[in-house]
């Protein structure tokens, strides 16, 4: 069913000269049914865009634009991705919405809908609500909804761990608690990280034990999406790598839940999803997801592991692509009503060993 017909769709990107808007970039050049034509940055504005792009530096001649001012914003696009900064879009939200079908947004801006969580962690959102409305996305597992001009993303490592919990809880298998244990890559804070390498380098060290605002976000998209309540103790380590998420959580099954129900759960829940791999067995050298053979793809790997009553549920993903670009791709394919991998087909595998 197409969506949105099948022509090309124009599109812009805002916060081009941070890690997600670059990855955009790159993969929107290839897209076949996408084209960039405006691309923001208000440190860059004026600056070829095929100059300052790591992949477009072997180019023998530049061939994209220039950076350009946000406030010169103009014309109507199919698609506005925003990578902006958390906090910034709802500031320019109206002038957006308005030259836009649809805003695809990165940021954590609008995921939440509750105004206490909203004034914690989101305040802007909070003073400058969505024009036209707004609706939070899993390509996975969200209905689309025309009407809202705003499409939300999860967040990289709340979407990984939505993954390890989606199928045990959709099919009723495990006790309310949950504890979920994410490791990230460097990436993940942003070109505005003011962590020092030699802080990170060489390290594997926990922050936001308690607190961080994935938290609120996951539970928010499990009562969303399946109108069930998690208590979910959520804690996040640094990797000492540049990219890369993997999530561990840990869940008590029901009396009667067994090995075989959750095997079925996973299965049920991804056999025709093309971007989440399931692991549906622990034997063999190669049956844990893993950060290398996720890393520069659009894929996400999962595996549960079944123990008595403890299971153990994995998920693996790269944040810049699966936790950001790729996943924006990925929904603006499902809005346009082509096919979900278009664009997306030359990741076929991450680097190994």
């Amino acid at each position: 069913m197409s969506v949105m017909g099948s022509s090309v769709k124009r599109v812009a990107i805002l916060g081009g000269n941070g890690f997600t808007g670059g990855e955009l970039y790159r993969l929107l050049k290839r897209h076949p049914y996408f084209k960039v034509d405006f691309v923001s940055s208000e440190s860059k504005a004026g600056l070829p865009l095929d100059k300052f792009f790591v992949s477009s530096a072997r180019q023998k001649r530049a061939e994209g634009g220039k950076f350009q001012k946000l406030a010169s914003l103009a014309g109507h696009y199919d698609f506005i991705f925003s990578c902006l900064p958390t906090g910034v879009l709802p500031r320019h939200i109206d002038h957006i919405a308005e030259h836009a079908e649809y805003v695809i947004n990165v940021s954590g801006d609008y995921r939440l809908n509750d105004q206490e969580l909203l004034r914690q962690h989101y305040p802007e959102s909070l003073s400058h609500p969505a024009k036209g409305g707004s609706h939070y996305f899993i390509p996975e597992f969200s209905d689309i909804n025309l009407e809202a001009k705003v499409v939300n993303l999860p967040g990289c490592m709340a979407v990984a761990t939505i993954y390890t919990l989606f199928p045990l809880l959709a099919a009723n298998l495990i006790e309310p608690r949950v504890i979920s244990d994410a490791k990230t890559g460097s990436s993940g804070g942003g070109k505005a990280s003011t962590e020092h390498h030699a802080e990170r380098a060489h390290n594997f060290r926990p922050y936001k034990v308690h607190g961080h605002r994935h938290r609120p976000e996951i539970e928010f998209a499990l009562q969303q999406h399946l109108e069930r309540s998690v208590e979910l103790q959520f804690s996040v380590h640094s990797l000492d790598l540049p990219r890369g998420i993997l999530v561990t959580s840990y869940s008590l099954l029901k009396e009667q839940a067994s090995e075989i129900d959750v095997k079925k759960a996973f299965y049920g829940a991804y056999a025709a999803k093309p971007f989440v791999h399931y692991f549906n067995s622990k034997n063999g050298s190669y049956s844990y997801p893993m950060i290398k053979t996720t890393a520069g793809t659009n894929y996400a790997e999962v595996g549960a592991y079944v123990e008595g009553r403890n299971c153990v549920s994995i998920a693996s993903i790269d944040n810049l692509i699966k936790g950001a670009a790729g996943q924006a791709i990925q929904a603006a394919n499902l809005y346009s009503g082509i096919a979900e991998e278009a664009g997306l087909q030359f990741e076929l595998e991450g680097a190994w060993p």
